[in-house]
């Protein structure tokens, strides 16, 4: 119960980034360099503190917690972390939270698929079917029409995609992946700054409630959500912890009835089946060819 609980928990704080997202820039009218900068530096911050307070641990003998954090990740993870941030930001101002959620878990996938066909990896047929089932309910939701979101925020949500999923590929070098995250938030402290500059220059002041999302994004809901994550995932297979992200969508999708008044329309209803359902069918066929492929060995 204790884990089921944690991980509805942590799921959640996932879903809250899209809520925070579109709360923060529609209803409060928050541009999204403010946005982005303030995401960054109270996850950063937040980070500093868990790492302070020893909740994020290194490796005895091997320096201090913050040297091994600087150490497990990299300026090509931080910088594949805060494109993923601003594309995030920009791309919510112009698409309701549930599709875009939808779009940027679609483009995650096929980014990470992507990269596995480039390592050589051939694809299953379970594989190649659950991909094109996802990629046709993609396609169905985006086509045009009254409900349809827009085509440029979709495609800034794709790059959020593919940035996160180019991040989770450099952090798998890492033997941990909660330092490697607080390593990564703080090598984006430069970048925030620059995005703060521009905010200044470029934004009006945001209101306060706007500013409070904005925190609460980044401390909370991707550094807490983050570091929470990692604490529950080795209790899962990767393609079980895969598979319950799928989750995330659903929930965005019910938080932003109750808490946003943004509507569920028949399309987002429809396309989100094949969307979700090829997608786990190609993460469960994926698992299924390991298998076989061990057993072989």
């Amino acid at each position: 119960m204790f884990l089921f609980l944690s991980t509805a928990f942590c799921l959640t704080l996932f879903a809250l980034n899209s809520i925070l997202c579109r709360a923060a820039l529609v209803m409060w009218g928050m541009e999204p360099f403010q946005y982005t900068a303030i995401r960054a530096l109270s996850a950063a911050a937040m980070l500093a503190l868990l790492c302070a307070l020893h909740a994020v641990r290194g490796e005895t003998g091997r320096g201090s917690v913050w040297k091994q954090a600087w150490d497990q990740s990299s300026w090509t993870g931080s910088l594949f972390l805060f494109l993923y941030m601003l594309s995030f930001s920009l791309a919510y101002m112009n698409i309701p939270s549930a599709a875009g959620t939808l779009v940027l878990n679609t483009a995650v996938q096929f980014g990470m698929m992507g990269w596995s066909l480039y390592q050589g990896m051939r694809p299953t047929g379970r594989q190649t079917a659950g991909l094109g089932t996802a990629f046709a309910g993609l396609l169905a939701l985006l086509s045009p029409g009254l409900t349809a979101p827009s085509p440029g925020a979709a495609l800034l949500m794709v790059v959020a995609g593919l940035s996160w999923g180019g991040y989770s590929i450099v952090g798998r070098r890492a033997s941990s992946a909660s330092l490697a995250t607080a390593g990564n938030f703080f090598r984006c402290i430069p970048a925030a700054l620059l995005a703060a500059c521009a905010a200044l220059m470029l934004e009006s002041a945001p209101s306060p409630a706007a500013c409070a999302c904005a925190l609460a994004a980044g401390a909370l809901a991707s550094a807490l959500g983050y570091i929470l994550w990692y604490v529950i995932v080795p209790r899962y297979s990767l393609v079980s912890a895969s598979v319950i992200q799928l989750s995330v969508p659903l929930i965005t999708a019910l938080l932003a009835v109750l808490l946003l008044s943004e509507p569920v329309t028949p399309r987002l209803a429809l396309c989100s089946v094949p969307i979700l359902g090829g997608i786990c069918l190609a993460l469960l066929s994926g698992r299924q060819a390991a298998k076989k492929s061990a057993g072989g060995r």
